[in-house]
C-alpha cells in the first residue's frame, strides 16, 4: 500500500484529508493557491487529518501531501513520498478532486492528463526551473474554467530533449481529436509550444520562447545536455494563429526568436509588453492582465489584448 490519497471532505471551515498508508508512517499536507501556501497541517500518524481554512468557490487549489515512511526517522527529503491533487469547490460549496492520469513517464519526462470532459483542451509545458513534481503550468486557471489539461513535465536540465515529435504525437494527439486545442507555455515552455503545437494543429500561445540548450545559445549551464530536436523550421506547422508575447527590450529574446521561431512562423501575432522582461507572463500575472490576455487570445481578440496592455496605467515590475 505504501501511501495513497483517498479523499477530501469540506464542511466549512473544516477541511479533512483521508489517506491510506502503512502502519508506522505519518503524513502532513499543504493547501496552495498558485504558488502560495495558504494552510498547512503538521505530521500525524492517523489516516485522516483536518484543519480549518477559508476556501473560495469555483477556484482550483493544489493539495500537496507528504508521507514519512518511518516518521521522525525519515530525514532526507528524497525519502519522503509526495502526492499532489487539484481540487475545487463548486457554487454550492461541494469539494471535487480533479483526477489526474499519467499518460507517459520515464526518467526525465512525464505527461499527465486532467480530463474534465470539455470541448477545450490545453496542452502546457513547464519551464526550465522545474522537475516532474512541479505543478503544471497554468493548471489552476485552466482547471478552474472546466477545461481539459494535458501537462508536460521535464526533469532536471533535460529541456524536453527526450521528447521527440513522434512520441508527442503518439501520446497526445488522439486525446485532442475533436477538441479546440491550445498549446501554452513560457520561456522553455513557450519554445516547446511553438515546436510541438503544429502536430495538433493547435492555437499557440507562447511567452518569450527560449531554448537554452539550442546550439545558437551556447549556454554554459547546458553544455552537458545533448541537443536532440530537429530545426524548428522542419517541424509540422499549425494552420491556427501563433501568438508571441514578449518584451521588445529583451535583445536576447529578440535574437533567439529571429533565428528560430520566425524560421517556422514568419508572421506570428506579436504582443509586445515593453519592460515586461523575459518573465513577461509573470509580469502580466502580477499586473492582473494574464487571465484576460489568454481569454481574449482564445477568441482571437488580438487587438483587444494589445489595447489593454498599452492602456494599462500602473505597471508593477518584477
Amino acid at each position: 500500500m505504501s501511501f495513497e490519497f483517498e479523499k477530501v471532505t469540506f464542511t466549512e471551515p473544516k477541511f479533512t484529508v483521508h489517506v491510506k498508508k502503512n502502519f508506522g508512517s505519518d503524513f502532513a499536507f499543504y493547501i496552495l493557491s498558485g504558488n502560495k501556501r495558504i494552510a498547512a497541517k503538521s505530521y500525524i500518524k492517523k489516516t485522516y487529518s483536518e484543519l480549518e481554512v477559508k476556501l473560495e468557490k469555483n477556484k482550483v487549489y493544489c493539495l500537496k501531501l507528504f508521507n514519512r515512511p518511518e516518521c521522525e526517522n525519515t530525514v532526507l527529503e528524497s525519502d519522503k513520498l509526495i502526492i499532489k491533487r487539484f481540487f475545487y469547490l463548486d457554487k454550492y460549496g461541494r469539494v471535487f478532486v480533479v483526477n489526474e492520469e499519467v499518460l507517459y513517464e520515464e526518467e526525465r519526462l512525464k505527461i499527465t492528463e486532467f480530463n474534465q470532459e470539455s470541448n477545450i483542451t490545453f496542452v502546457t509545458f513547464n519551464s526550465a526551473q522545474t522537475d516532474k513534481t512541479t505543478s503544471p503550468f497554468g493548471a489552476e486557471f485552466i482547471l478552474s474554467n472546466g477545461w481539459n489539461l494535458i501537462a508536460l513535465h521535464k526533469h532536471d536540465k533535460n529541456q524536453y530533449q527526450d521528447l521527440s515529435l513522434e512520441l508527442f504525437e503518439k501520446v497526445i494527439k488522439d486525446k485532442t481529436i475533436g477538441k479546440k486545442v491550445f498549446v501554452y507555455g513560457t520561456s522553455l515552455g513557450g519554445y516547446c509550444a511553438c515546436y510541438f503545437g503544429g502536430i495538433l494543429d493547435a492555437t499557440i500561445i507562447a511567452g518569450a520562447p527560449m531554448l537554452p540548450v539550442h546550439p545558437i545559445m551556447s549556454h554554459p549551464d547546458y553544455q552537458d545536455v545533448e541537443y536532440k530536436h530537429v530545426p524548428i523550421s522542419n517541424v509540422p506547422k499549425t494552420s491556427k494563429p501563433v501568438f508571441i508575447i514578449y518584451d521588445p527590450l529583451e535583445s536576447g529574446d529578440i535574437r533567439f526568436m529571429k533565428e528560430t521561431i520566425l524560421t517556422a512562423y514568419p508572421l506570428p501575432y506579436f504582443i509586445p509588453v515593453k519592460g515586461g522582461s523575459h518573465l513577461v507572463m509573470q509580469t502580466l500575472l502580477i499586473n492582473g492582465l494574464l487571465k484576460a490576455t489568454v481569454l481574449d487570445l482564445m477568441n482571437y481578440n488580438y487587438i483587444d489584448v494589445i489595447n489593454r496592455i498599452m492602456n494599462h496605467k500602473e505597471w508593477v515590475k518584477i
